[in-house]
Protein backbone atom coordinates (compact mmCIF):
# COMPACT_ATOMS: atom_id res chain seq x y z
CA UNK A 1 0.00 0.00 0.00
CA UNK A 2 2.96 1.72 0.52
CA UNK A 3 4.42 1.86 -2.19
CA UNK A 4 1.66 2.60 -4.26
CA UNK A 5 1.38 5.62 -2.74
CA UNK A 6 4.91 6.53 -3.39
CA UNK A 7 4.01 5.73 -7.29
CA UNK A 8 1.22 7.74 -7.20
CA UNK A 9 2.88 10.56 -5.08
CA UNK A 10 6.10 10.48 -8.25
CA UNK A 11 3.57 10.48 -10.65
CA UNK A 12 1.53 13.49 -9.62
CA UNK A 13 5.41 14.80 -9.03
CA UNK A 14 6.01 14.82 -13.00
CA UNK A 15 2.95 15.57 -13.95
CA UNK A 16 3.78 19.10 -12.31
CA UNK A 17 6.74 18.98 -13.66
CA UNK A 18 5.19 18.67 -17.55
CA UNK A 19 2.53 21.03 -16.56
CA UNK A 20 5.33 23.94 -15.93
CA UNK A 21 7.37 22.99 -18.69
CA UNK A 22 4.55 22.99 -20.98
CA UNK A 23 3.20 26.39 -19.35
CA UNK A 24 7.02 28.44 -19.38
CA UNK A 25 6.56 27.43 -23.48
CA UNK A 26 3.20 28.88 -23.68
CA UNK A 27 4.94 32.06 -21.98
CA UNK A 28 8.43 31.82 -24.27
CA UNK A 29 5.78 32.63 -27.57
CA UNK A 30 4.98 36.12 -26.11
CA UNK A 31 7.34 39.08 -26.21
CA UNK A 32 7.82 41.03 -22.90
CA UNK A 33 9.10 44.51 -22.33
CA UNK A 34 11.70 42.98 -20.06
CA UNK A 35 12.88 41.07 -22.38
CA UNK A 36 12.98 43.19 -25.50
CA UNK A 37 14.73 46.07 -23.47
CA UNK A 38 17.34 43.60 -22.39
CA UNK A 39 18.36 42.35 -26.02
CA UNK A 40 17.72 45.94 -27.37
CA UNK A 41 20.47 47.01 -25.11
CA UNK A 42 22.64 43.67 -25.91
CA UNK A 43 22.19 43.98 -29.84
CA UNK A 44 21.11 47.70 -31.25
CA UNK A 45 23.23 49.79 -33.17
CA UNK A 46 23.42 52.45 -31.01
CA UNK A 47 24.16 50.40 -27.84
CA UNK A 48 26.73 48.81 -29.29
CA UNK A 49 28.33 52.44 -30.55
CA UNK A 50 28.23 53.73 -27.19
CA UNK A 51 29.89 51.28 -25.62
CA UNK A 52 32.61 51.39 -27.95
CA UNK A 53 33.25 55.04 -27.62
CA UNK A 54 33.11 54.62 -23.78
CA UNK A 55 35.79 52.18 -23.66
CA UNK A 56 37.84 54.68 -26.01
CA UNK A 57 37.02 57.05 -23.46
CA UNK A 58 38.66 55.27 -20.71
CA UNK A 59 41.47 53.71 -22.84
CA UNK A 60 42.54 57.48 -22.93
CA UNK A 61 41.85 57.79 -19.12
CA UNK A 62 44.33 55.23 -18.47
CA UNK A 63 47.29 56.42 -21.19
CA UNK A 64 46.60 59.68 -19.01
CA UNK A 65 48.23 57.97 -15.83
CA UNK A 66 50.37 55.94 -17.86
CA UNK A 67 52.24 59.55 -19.41
CA UNK A 68 53.17 60.18 -15.85
CA UNK A 69 55.85 57.23 -15.56
CA UNK A 70 59.42 57.81 -16.10
CA UNK A 71 60.77 56.99 -19.31
CA UNK A 72 62.71 54.02 -18.95
CA UNK A 73 65.33 52.52 -22.05
CA UNK A 74 67.74 49.34 -21.99
CA UNK A 75 70.24 49.49 -25.00
CA UNK A 76 73.09 47.93 -26.46
CA UNK A 77 75.60 49.48 -28.81
CA UNK A 78 78.44 48.11 -30.70
CA UNK A 79 81.28 50.59 -32.49
CA UNK A 80 84.48 49.74 -34.79
CA UNK A 81 86.85 52.19 -34.82
CA UNK A 82 90.70 51.80 -34.26
CA UNK A 83 89.16 50.23 -30.83
CA UNK A 84 86.31 48.37 -31.43
CA UNK A 85 84.08 48.42 -28.24
CA UNK A 86 80.47 47.78 -27.07
CA UNK A 87 78.03 49.14 -24.80
CA UNK A 88 75.14 48.50 -22.63
CA UNK A 89 73.07 50.04 -20.35
CA UNK A 90 69.91 51.16 -18.57
CA UNK A 91 68.27 54.62 -18.67
CA UNK A 92 65.99 56.32 -16.51
CA UNK A 93 64.56 59.84 -16.73
CA UNK A 94 61.44 61.88 -15.78
CA UNK A 95 61.00 65.92 -16.73
CA UNK A 96 58.52 68.32 -14.79
CA UNK A 97 57.72 71.45 -15.50
CA UNK A 98 55.73 74.85 -14.19
CA UNK A 99 53.27 74.51 -17.17
CA UNK A 100 53.23 71.04 -17.06
CA UNK A 101 51.27 69.38 -20.55
CA UNK A 102 51.18 65.82 -18.70
CA UNK A 103 49.21 67.47 -15.82
CA UNK A 104 46.43 69.28 -17.78
CA UNK A 105 46.30 66.52 -20.28
CA UNK A 106 45.26 64.04 -17.07
CA UNK A 107 42.62 66.91 -15.70
CA UNK A 108 41.02 67.08 -19.39
CA UNK A 109 40.89 63.50 -19.66
CA UNK A 110 39.01 62.68 -16.56
CA UNK A 111 36.39 65.08 -17.38
CA UNK A 112 36.19 63.70 -20.87
CA UNK A 113 35.46 60.15 -18.72
CA UNK A 114 33.43 61.69 -16.39
CA UNK A 115 30.61 62.97 -19.84
CA UNK A 116 31.39 59.72 -21.57
CA UNK A 117 29.71 58.07 -18.47
CA UNK A 118 27.02 60.19 -18.26
CA UNK A 119 26.18 60.00 -22.00
CA UNK A 120 26.77 56.63 -22.12
CA UNK A 121 23.98 56.19 -18.76
CA UNK A 122 21.60 58.99 -21.01
CA UNK A 123 21.73 57.16 -23.98
CA UNK A 124 21.18 53.58 -22.61
CA UNK A 125 17.97 55.31 -21.03
CA UNK A 126 17.22 56.63 -24.47
CA UNK A 127 17.79 53.14 -25.89
CA UNK A 128 15.45 51.80 -23.31
CA UNK A 129 12.77 54.92 -24.65
CA UNK A 130 13.00 53.89 -28.37
CA UNK A 131 12.24 50.27 -27.29
CA UNK A 132 9.53 51.36 -24.87
CA UNK A 133 8.06 53.80 -27.31
CA UNK A 134 7.77 51.23 -30.07
CA UNK A 135 6.93 48.75 -28.35
CA UNK A 136 3.92 51.24 -26.64
CA UNK A 137 3.10 51.83 -30.43
CA UNK A 138 2.73 47.91 -31.28
CA UNK A 139 0.47 47.34 -28.10
CA UNK A 140 -1.80 50.38 -28.91
CA UNK A 141 -1.78 48.72 -32.67
CA UNK A 142 -2.79 45.70 -31.33
CA UNK A 143 -5.69 47.19 -29.04
CA UNK A 144 -6.79 49.38 -32.36
CA UNK A 145 -7.30 45.66 -34.19
CA UNK A 146 -9.17 44.71 -30.78
CA UNK A 147 -11.46 48.24 -31.62
CA UNK A 148 -11.79 47.70 -34.84
CA UNK A 149 -12.67 43.97 -34.58
CA UNK A 150 -15.75 44.69 -32.02
CA UNK A 151 -16.99 47.65 -34.44
CA UNK A 152 -16.74 44.59 -37.36
CA UNK A 153 -19.30 42.68 -35.26
CA UNK A 154 -21.35 45.48 -34.47
CA UNK A 155 -21.61 46.34 -38.14
CA UNK A 156 -22.34 42.26 -39.03
CA UNK A 157 -24.84 42.49 -36.76
CA UNK A 158 -26.35 45.88 -37.73
CA UNK A 159 -26.65 44.52 -41.13
CA UNK A 160 -28.54 40.96 -40.34
CA UNK A 161 -30.88 43.04 -38.15
CA UNK A 162 -31.45 45.63 -41.32
CA UNK A 163 -31.92 42.52 -43.81
CA UNK A 164 -33.95 40.83 -41.56
CA UNK A 165 -36.23 44.28 -40.78
CA UNK A 166 -35.94 45.12 -44.77
CA UNK A 167 -37.84 41.63 -45.34
CA UNK A 168 -40.38 42.85 -42.80
CA UNK A 169 -40.62 45.67 -45.31
CA UNK A 170 -39.60 48.05 -41.84
CA UNK A 171 -36.31 49.14 -43.55
CA UNK A 172 -35.83 50.96 -47.04
CA UNK A 173 -33.53 49.64 -49.45
CA UNK A 174 -31.62 52.75 -48.94
CA UNK A 175 -31.22 51.64 -45.48
CA UNK A 176 -29.72 48.07 -46.47
CA UNK A 177 -27.39 49.35 -48.91
CA UNK A 178 -25.79 51.89 -45.95
CA UNK A 179 -25.96 48.73 -43.53
CA UNK A 180 -23.55 46.99 -46.50
CA UNK A 181 -21.41 49.88 -46.94
CA UNK A 182 -21.02 50.68 -42.88
CA UNK A 183 -19.85 46.49 -42.82
CA UNK A 184 -16.95 46.86 -45.52
CA UNK A 185 -15.73 50.16 -44.02
CA UNK A 186 -15.19 48.15 -40.78
CA UNK A 187 -13.16 46.01 -42.91
CA UNK A 188 -11.89 48.17 -44.22
CA UNK A 189 -10.52 50.04 -40.93
CA UNK A 190 -9.53 45.96 -39.88
CA UNK A 191 -7.32 46.07 -42.58
CA UNK A 192 -5.90 49.48 -41.94
CA UNK A 193 -5.30 48.79 -38.30
CA UNK A 194 -3.63 45.49 -39.11
CA UNK A 195 -1.37 47.35 -41.51
CA UNK A 196 -0.27 49.84 -38.57
CA UNK A 197 0.80 47.03 -36.74
CA UNK A 198 2.96 45.31 -39.30
CA UNK A 199 4.93 48.57 -39.96
CA UNK A 200 4.74 49.01 -35.90
CA UNK A 201 6.25 45.72 -35.20
CA UNK A 202 8.94 46.44 -37.97
CA UNK A 203 10.35 49.43 -36.74
CA UNK A 204 10.41 47.81 -33.15
CA UNK A 205 12.21 44.90 -34.29
CA UNK A 206 14.41 46.90 -36.52
CA UNK A 207 15.48 48.99 -33.98
CA UNK A 208 16.35 46.30 -31.67
CA UNK A 209 18.53 44.36 -34.39
CA UNK A 210 16.90 41.36 -33.94
CA UNK A 211 14.31 38.38 -36.23
CA UNK A 212 10.69 38.98 -35.63
CA UNK A 213 9.20 35.41 -34.88
CA UNK A 214 5.90 36.81 -35.04
CA UNK A 215 4.81 36.17 -31.45
CA UNK A 216 2.42 38.77 -29.73
CA UNK A 217 3.26 41.22 -27.08
CA UNK A 218 2.37 40.96 -23.76
CA UNK A 219 0.66 43.60 -22.22
CA UNK A 220 2.85 45.20 -19.46
CA UNK A 221 1.16 47.10 -16.46
CA UNK A 222 3.06 50.52 -16.37
CA UNK A 223 2.49 52.44 -13.42
CA UNK A 224 1.19 56.47 -13.88
CA UNK A 225 2.71 59.43 -12.43
CA UNK A 226 0.46 61.71 -10.54
CA UNK A 227 2.42 64.16 -9.17
CA UNK A 228 5.00 66.38 -10.86
CA UNK A 229 8.76 65.40 -10.55
CA UNK A 230 10.80 68.14 -9.50
CA UNK A 231 13.40 69.77 -12.11
CA UNK A 232 17.11 68.35 -11.98
CA UNK A 233 20.17 68.88 -14.36
CA UNK A 234 20.00 67.27 -17.62
CA UNK A 235 22.55 65.57 -18.49
CA UNK A 236 23.66 68.04 -21.59
CA UNK A 237 23.88 70.73 -18.70
CA UNK A 238 26.22 68.69 -16.53
CA UNK A 239 28.91 67.85 -19.65
CA UNK A 240 28.45 71.47 -20.91
CA UNK A 241 29.46 72.03 -17.41
CA UNK A 242 31.97 69.91 -17.87
CA UNK A 243 32.95 71.13 -21.32
CA UNK A 244 33.49 74.86 -19.87
CA UNK A 245 35.82 73.65 -16.96
CA UNK A 246 37.63 72.09 -19.70
CA UNK A 247 37.97 75.43 -21.57
CA UNK A 248 39.27 76.73 -18.24
CA UNK A 249 42.11 74.60 -17.50
CA UNK A 250 42.82 75.73 -21.04
CA UNK A 251 43.05 79.40 -19.73
CA UNK A 252 44.90 78.50 -17.00
CA UNK A 253 47.56 76.75 -18.91
CA UNK A 254 47.53 79.81 -21.16
CA UNK A 255 48.20 82.30 -18.30
CA UNK A 256 51.43 80.09 -16.98
CA UNK A 257 52.66 80.65 -20.58
CA UNK A 258 53.52 84.40 -19.31
CA UNK A 259 55.53 83.30 -16.00
CA UNK A 260 59.55 81.64 -16.69
CA UNK A 261 59.62 78.19 -17.83
CA UNK A 262 61.09 76.33 -14.82
CA UNK A 263 61.37 72.81 -14.99
CA UNK A 264 63.24 69.32 -12.87
CA UNK A 265 64.69 66.54 -14.15
CA UNK A 266 65.87 63.24 -12.81
CA UNK A 267 68.25 61.14 -14.76
CA UNK A 268 69.36 57.91 -13.45
CA UNK A 269 71.61 55.88 -15.99
CA UNK A 270 73.25 52.22 -15.26
CA UNK A 271 75.72 51.54 -18.02
CA UNK A 272 79.19 49.52 -18.63
CA UNK A 273 81.52 49.90 -21.94
CA UNK A 274 84.15 47.75 -22.62
CA UNK A 275 86.69 46.78 -25.57
CA UNK A 276 84.78 43.97 -27.74
CA UNK A 277 85.52 41.06 -26.62
CA UNK A 278 85.58 41.52 -22.86
CA UNK A 279 82.53 40.01 -21.06
CA UNK A 280 79.47 42.83 -21.32
CA UNK A 281 77.44 40.35 -18.84
CA UNK A 282 79.86 41.60 -15.99
CA UNK A 283 77.47 43.76 -13.93
CA UNK A 284 79.94 44.33 -11.25
CA UNK A 285 81.80 45.95 -14.08
CA UNK A 286 78.69 48.08 -14.62
CA UNK A 287 78.63 52.17 -13.03
CA UNK A 288 75.71 54.34 -11.92
CA UNK A 289 74.83 57.46 -12.31
CA UNK A 290 72.23 59.93 -11.19
CA UNK A 291 71.36 63.91 -12.47
CA UNK A 292 68.61 66.06 -10.83
CA UNK A 293 69.14 69.44 -12.35
CA UNK A 294 66.18 72.66 -12.04
CA UNK A 295 66.45 75.25 -14.95
CA UNK A 296 64.78 78.10 -15.45
CA UNK A 297 64.54 79.94 -18.61
CA UNK A 298 61.84 82.68 -20.40
CA UNK A 299 61.15 83.21 -24.21
CA UNK A 300 61.59 86.75 -25.47
CA UNK A 301 59.62 86.26 -29.03
CA UNK A 302 57.40 84.14 -27.69
CA UNK A 303 55.13 86.75 -25.89
CA UNK A 304 53.07 87.81 -28.40
CA UNK A 305 51.95 84.00 -29.75
CA UNK A 306 51.21 83.41 -25.64
CA UNK A 307 49.32 86.63 -25.22
CA UNK A 308 47.23 85.53 -28.39
CA UNK A 309 46.21 82.21 -27.33
CA UNK A 310 45.57 83.85 -24.08
CA UNK A 311 42.99 85.97 -25.57
CA UNK A 312 41.69 82.73 -27.54
CA UNK A 313 41.12 80.85 -24.78
CA UNK A 314 39.33 83.71 -22.46
CA UNK A 315 36.72 83.99 -25.69
CA UNK A 316 36.10 80.70 -25.59
CA UNK A 317 35.22 80.31 -22.34
CA UNK A 318 33.07 83.37 -22.72
CA UNK A 319 31.11 81.70 -25.49
CA UNK A 320 30.64 78.72 -23.25
CA UNK A 321 29.20 80.72 -20.70
CA UNK A 322 27.33 81.98 -22.91
CA UNK A 323 26.30 79.00 -24.34
CA UNK A 324 25.42 77.48 -21.02
CA UNK A 325 23.76 79.48 -19.65
CA UNK A 326 21.06 79.90 -22.80
CA UNK A 327 21.15 76.09 -22.50
CA UNK A 328 20.12 76.05 -19.03
CA UNK A 329 17.02 78.85 -19.79
CA UNK A 330 16.25 76.57 -22.64
CA UNK A 331 15.80 73.28 -20.56
CA UNK A 332 13.92 74.93 -17.93
CA UNK A 333 11.80 75.87 -20.36
CA UNK A 334 11.66 72.44 -21.85
CA UNK A 335 11.09 71.39 -18.63
CA UNK A 336 7.47 73.81 -17.85
CA UNK A 337 6.40 72.66 -21.57
CA UNK A 338 6.46 69.40 -20.84
CA UNK A 339 4.90 69.46 -17.79
CA UNK A 340 2.01 71.94 -19.10
CA UNK A 341 1.41 68.51 -22.01
CA UNK A 342 1.72 66.22 -19.48
CA UNK A 343 -1.24 68.15 -17.42
CA UNK A 344 -2.78 68.76 -20.41
CA UNK A 345 -2.59 64.57 -21.43
CA UNK A 346 -3.97 63.71 -18.19
CA UNK A 347 -7.15 65.83 -18.56
CA UNK A 348 -7.66 64.78 -22.23
CA UNK A 349 -7.31 60.83 -21.03
CA UNK A 350 -10.17 61.72 -18.27
CA UNK A 351 -12.74 63.93 -20.70
CA UNK A 352 -11.86 60.42 -23.05
CA UNK A 353 -13.10 58.40 -20.45
CA UNK A 354 -16.13 59.99 -19.71
CA UNK A 355 -17.29 60.30 -23.32
CA UNK A 356 -16.26 56.49 -23.59
CA UNK A 357 -18.76 55.98 -21.04
CA UNK A 358 -21.25 57.94 -22.71
CA UNK A 359 -20.92 56.59 -26.04
CA UNK A 360 -21.29 52.94 -24.56
CA UNK A 361 -24.95 53.61 -22.70
CA UNK A 362 -25.72 55.79 -25.95
CA UNK A 363 -24.75 52.88 -27.97
CA UNK A 364 -26.78 50.46 -26.17
CA UNK A 365 -29.69 52.73 -25.99
CA UNK A 366 -29.78 53.08 -29.59
CA UNK A 367 -29.43 49.36 -30.75
CA UNK A 368 -32.19 48.84 -28.58
CA UNK A 369 -34.19 51.39 -30.01
CA UNK A 370 -33.33 50.18 -33.80
CA UNK A 371 -34.62 47.18 -32.60
CA UNK A 372 -37.77 48.50 -31.97
CA UNK A 373 -38.23 50.06 -34.93
CA UNK A 374 -37.83 52.99 -33.46
CA UNK A 375 -34.59 54.41 -34.58
CA UNK A 376 -32.61 54.96 -37.90
CA UNK A 377 -30.37 53.36 -39.58
CA UNK A 378 -28.74 56.79 -40.06
CA UNK A 379 -28.57 57.40 -36.14
CA UNK A 380 -27.49 53.74 -35.44
CA UNK A 381 -24.45 54.42 -37.22
CA UNK A 382 -23.81 57.62 -35.82
CA UNK A 383 -24.41 56.05 -32.34
CA UNK A 384 -21.91 53.58 -33.37
CA UNK A 385 -19.38 55.56 -34.83
CA UNK A 386 -19.53 57.91 -31.93
CA UNK A 387 -18.20 54.54 -30.00
CA UNK A 388 -15.98 53.81 -31.95
CA UNK A 389 -14.25 56.54 -32.31
CA UNK A 390 -14.32 57.19 -28.22
CA UNK A 391 -12.42 53.50 -27.82
CA UNK A 392 -9.57 54.94 -30.21
CA UNK A 393 -9.39 57.92 -28.64
CA UNK A 394 -9.30 56.61 -25.15
CA UNK A 395 -6.80 53.80 -26.03
CA UNK A 396 -4.66 56.66 -28.03
CA UNK A 397 -5.16 59.24 -25.03
CA UNK A 398 -3.70 56.26 -22.63
CA UNK A 399 -0.31 55.29 -24.36
CA UNK A 400 0.41 59.38 -25.15
CA UNK A 401 0.22 60.20 -21.23
CA UNK A 402 2.40 57.21 -20.85
CA UNK A 403 4.99 57.93 -23.73
CA UNK A 404 4.63 61.75 -22.15
CA UNK A 405 5.48 60.77 -18.34
CA UNK A 406 8.45 58.33 -19.66
CA UNK A 407 9.27 61.29 -21.78
CA UNK A 408 9.78 63.50 -18.69
CA UNK A 409 12.01 60.98 -17.08
CA UNK A 410 14.19 60.37 -20.02
CA UNK A 411 14.62 64.70 -20.06
CA UNK A 412 15.30 64.88 -16.66
CA UNK A 413 17.90 61.65 -16.64
CA UNK A 414 15.84 59.64 -14.24
CA UNK A 415 15.07 55.78 -14.81
CA UNK A 416 13.00 55.08 -17.19
CA UNK A 417 9.64 53.17 -15.55
CA UNK A 418 11.80 52.97 -12.28
CA UNK A 419 14.30 51.07 -13.68
CA UNK A 420 16.46 51.64 -16.43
Amino acid sequence: MILEINSLRNIFVVLIMLFASLLGAVTDTEYKLEELIELGLEHSVNTQTESLRLQNSHSSLITSYLDFLPSATINVSRNYSDIDTESAGFNLNKSLSLNEPTYFNWRRTNIDWDNAQLMYEQNTRQTVFDIFSNFVRVIEAQKRIEIQQKNLIIQQRILEQTELLHRLEQRSMIELKQAQIGLINAQIALGDAELQLDNARENLFLFINIEDKGYPLADTEISLMNEVPPYTKPVEIVTAENELKKSALSLTQSRLDFLPNISLSYTYSHRHSTELGNDLFDFNQYNDSYTISLSASYSLFNLAEHRQRHHRNQRNVKVQHLMLDNLINSKEQDYERMIREWEREIKLYDLAEKRNELAQETLNLAQTRFNLGTLSLLELEQATRDYLESNIEVNTRFYQRILKQEEINLFLSRQIMGKW
